[in-house]
C-alpha cells in the first residue's frame, strides 16, 4: 500500500509539472513560433527515473518513508546540487533545534525500557553494572583528548557542579582511577537538577558479588531528602543535568555511518566493524517499518502498536547478500576507502583525518556558520575534485552522499544518544529491579535484541520528526505547483473564481491537521494525495439526491484538469512528455493541448443537455418531492 501510494503521488506531481511547462510553452509559441525555452520541469522526473535505476545491494527491508519522501522532493525540485544543499541545510537546522524533543523521547523510552511504573521506588543500595553494558560503542576506551575523542565526548571540560555536566568524560576518568569514587574527589554525591543527591559511583576491576573481572561501575543509590525515591523521578532528575546529545557527535556518527571514519582513525578490528555494520543494517530495517497496523478500527488516532507486532526473529537474521554487504563494508573501512556501486563499484580513498578535523572545528561554531559547515562535511570525505572529477563521476558521488546524509541521520542521532551517560541509569535501575540479563550481551546486535522496544521507540520517533520536516517541504512545493496553473483554471471559469480559490484554500488548510503519528505511512501518503487531489467525488452510478441538490456549487469540467489527466496517463505508459533535446517544446503535447481547449470551447459555446423528468409526487401541502432525472449531453 505504502509504495503504491508514493508512486501515485509522484505520478500526480509529474503530470502537474508537465502541464505547467506545456502551458507556459503554449503561451510563448502563440507570441513567436520557433522560440527556444528553458528545459522542462518534467526533466526532474526523468532524473528521478534514473535515480530509481541506481542499483542497490539487496537488504531485507522496504524503502523507508525518508527515502520515499526524498524521491518526491526530487520530483518537485529536481536532483541537482542546489536541491541537495537546500535539503541538507533544512534537515541540519532541524537536528540543531530538536534537542528538547529528543530529551522527551529519551525519557519516555528509558522508563519503558526499565519496565517500571511511574510510582516504582528504590532504596539506598549499591548496584554493580558492567562497564561494557553502558559503553556499547567502546567510547570509554578512547582518550577524550585524542582526535576521535574530541568529537565523540562533550566539548566542555569536566566542571563539577556545572549543568550541563560532561558525564561521559567523568566516567572515563572514573575508569582511569580504579576505586576512587565521585564522592572521594568532590566530597559530595552526584546531584540532580533538583539539588537532591542521586548516587555515588566508582570503577572496580572485579564485581565483589560475582568475582567477575570484566570491569564494573559500583553505583550507590542515595535516598532523597525530599519526597519518595521514585525511579522515574531519579531518571528525569539525572537526565536534566546533562546535554543528552552533542551536535558535533551526531554528525561524527553520521560520517561514521557513511564511510567509517571513526573506525579508521581508531584502527578498529574486523569484529568491531562487522558488529557496527550489522547494527546499522538493523537500524535501516526499522526505518522501513510502517506503523499502520491496527488490531481494531482506531477513530481517535491514539492506539499504540506493540513492537512485538512489528518484528519477529527473522528481523535479526542476515541473508547471504546481507553478509556480503557487511563484509564489503568491513573490507572498505579496513582499507580506508569508500565504494560507490552506482559508479561501477569504483573505490575512492577516504579523507578521514581531514573530515575529523572539520568535525572538530564544529565545536567552535554556532548558528548559521555551524549549519553551513555541517552541510559541507560530505565534501570533506573524499577529494571530489581529484580522482572523482577526473573520471566524470563527481556529481553522481556528491548526489549519493547527500542522499545518504539525510537517510542516515536517525541512525546517527541514536548512535550519539546511547552513550555511557545515557545508558547508565537505565542499566542501574534494570539491575535494581532484579534483571541481571543486561550483564550478558557482548555485541551491538545483542544489545539491539535485548532492547528492541527501546531502540525501535527512539529511532522511529526521531525519524518521525524528519518525516514531518520533509512533508512540510513537499507541501510547500505542491502548493506552489498548484498556484502555477490556477490562473488557467480561473480564466476558463471566470465566474467561478471565488469557488476555485476557496477550494484550494480548503485543501491546503486541512493538510497536517489529522496526522497523529508521523510514523504511519498511510497517513502521510493520504495527506499528500489529498493536497494533490482537486475534489473529485465518486459515488457510483447513482448520485444521492442530497448531493445533487448542491451540484450547482461545482465549477464544471475543466480543459486544464482534463489535459493534466491525459499527461498522467501518457507518463504511466512511458510516452515522452518532456521537451525536445534542444529545449524546444514538445509539439505533440502542444497539439493535444490545442485539441483539449478546442473541444472545451465547442462544449462551452454549443453544448447542451436534454433532461427527461417523470411525474413528480405532490405532498398534501402542495409541494413536489425531489427526484432524479436523466438525460443526454450533446
Amino acid at each position: 500500500m505504502a509504495e503504491s501510494g508514493y508512486d501515485e503521488i509522484n505520478s500526480k506531481i509529474k503530470s502537474s509539472q508537465t502541464y505547467s511547462q506545456v502551458s507556459a510553452d503554449s503561451k510563448q509559441l502563440a507570441k513567436k513560433a520557433g522560440s527556444t525555452f528553458e528545459e522542462a520541469k518534467s526533466n526532474a522526473s526523468q532524473s528521478l527515473d534514473k535515480a530509481k535505476d541506481m542499483t542497490k545491494k539487496a537488504q531485507k527491508q522496504v524503502k523507508s518513508q525518508l527515502e520515499e519522501l526524498l524521491g518526491i522532493i526530487g520530483t518537485t525540485k529536481g536532483h541537482g546540487g542546489s536541491t541537495s544543499k537546500y535539503l541538507k541545510k533544512q534537515i541540519t537546522k532541524t537536528v540543531v533545534k530538536i534537542r528538547p524533543k529528543i530529551e522527551e523521547i529519551l525519557y519516555d523510552e528509558s522508563i519503558n525500557a526499565i519496565g517500571c511504573s511511574q510510582q516504582q521506588t528504590y532504596t539506598n543500595t549499591v548496584i554493580y553494572v558492567k562497564v561494557s553494558s553502558v559503553d556499547i560503542f567502546g567510547l570509554l576506551k578512547v582518550d577524550p583528548t585524542s582526535t576521535t575523542g574530541k568529537i565523540s565526548y562533550e566539548k566542555a571540560s569536566v566542571s563539577y557542579g556545572s549543568i550541563p555536566f560532561s558525564m561521559n568524560k567523568e566516567l572515563y576518568y572514573r575508569v582511569q582511577n580504579m576505586g576512587v569514587s565521585y564522592f572521594d574527589d568532590q566530597g559530595v554525591n552526584y546531584k540532580g537538577l533538583s539539588g537532591q543527591d542521586l548516587f555515588n559511583i566508582k570503577y572496580l576491576d572485579t564485581n565483589p558479588d560475582t568475582l567477575d573481572q570484566s570491569g564494573w561501575f559500583a553505583v550507590e543509590l542515595i535516598n532523597r531528602t525530599q519526597g519518595p525515591n521514585k525511579i522515574a523521578t531519579f531518571v528525569r532528575d539525572y537526565y536534566k543535568t546533562l546535554k543528552v546529545v552533542d551536535t558535533t557527535n551526531i554528525f561524527a556518527q553520521l560520517m561514521e555511518a557513511l564511510s567509517g571514519i571513526l573506525s579508521m582513525d581508531l584502527n578498529a578490528g574486523v569484529s568491531t566493524v562487522e558488529d557496527n555494520s550489522k547494527f546499522g543494517l538493523l537500524i535501516a530495517r526499522i526505518l522501513g517499518i510502517c506503523y499502520d497496523k491496527r488490531k481494531e478500527i482506531d477513530v481517535q488516532g491514539s492506539s499504540k502498536i506493540g513492537e512485538s507486532d512489528l518484528i519477529d526473529q527473522s528481523f535479526f537474521e542476515f541473508s547471504e547478500i546481507d553478509l556480503r554487504v557487511i563484509n564489503e563494508r568491513t573490507n572498505n573501512i579496513l582499507n580506508r576507502v569508500i565504494e560507490f556501486e552506482d559508479c561501477d563499484n569504483i573505490k575512492f580513498p577516504v579523507e578521514f583525518q581531514n573530515t575529523i578535523e572539520s568535525l572538530n572545528q564544529l565545536n567552535f561554531m554556532e548558528g548559521e556558520e555551524l549549519v553551513n559547515n555541517i552541510v559541507e562535511l560530505t565534501g570533506d570525505l573524499l577529494n571530489v575534485n581529484g580522482p572523482a572529477k577526473g573520471i566524470g563521476f563527481k556529481l553522481d558521488i556528491e548526489g549519493k552522499l547527500d542522499f545518504n546524509f539525510i537517510v542516515n541521520l536517525p541512525r546517527a542521532i541514536f548512535s550519539a544518544l546511547i552513550s555511557p551517560k545515557i545508558l547508565l541509569p537505565i542499566m542501574v535501575m534494570i539491575k535494581y529491579l532484579g534483571n541481571t540479563s543486561v550483564d550478558a550481551f557482548n555485541t551491538l546486535v545483542d544489545f539491539f535484541k535485548m532492547f528492541s522496544k527501546f531502540v525501535i521507540g527512539v529511532v522511529s520517533r526521531i525519524t518521525a520528526i524528519f518525516i514531518e520536516e520533509l512533508f512540510n517541504i513537499i507541501k510547500k512545493d505542491i502548493v506552489n505547483l498548484i498556484q502555477s496553473f490556477v490562473n488557467d483554471l480561473v480564466k476558463e471559469k471566470a465566474d467561478k473564481k471565488l469557488i476555485m480559490i476557496l477550494k484550494l484554500i480548503q485543501l491546503i488548510i486541512i493538510i497536517a491537521k489529522f496526522i497523529s503519528d508521523w510514523r504511519r505511512c498511510k497517513s502521510v501518503i493520504d495527506e499528500i494525495l489529498q493536497l494533490l487531489q482537486l475534489a473529485k467525488p465518486n459515488f457510483g452510478s447513482e448520485i444521492p439526491l442530497p448531493l445533487l441538490a448542491v451540484s450547482s456549487l461545482l465549477d464544471g469540467a475543466s480543459a486544464t484538469r482534463g489535459f493534466i489527466n491525459t499527461i498522467q496517463e501518457m507518463q504511466k505508459k512511458g510516452l515522452p512528455t518532456g521537451n525536445m533535446p534542444d529545449g524546444s517544446p514538445n509539439l505533440m503535447l502542444q497539439a493535444l493541448l490545442s485539441q483539449s481547449k478546442g473541444q472545451s470551447k465547442e462544449q462551452a459555446e454549443n453544448g447542451k443537455t436534454m433532461v427527461c423528468s417523470g411525474p413528480f409526487t405532490i405532498t398534501p401541502a402542495g409541494l413536489t418531492v425531489p427526484k432524479t432525472s436523466y438525460g443526454k449531453s450533446f
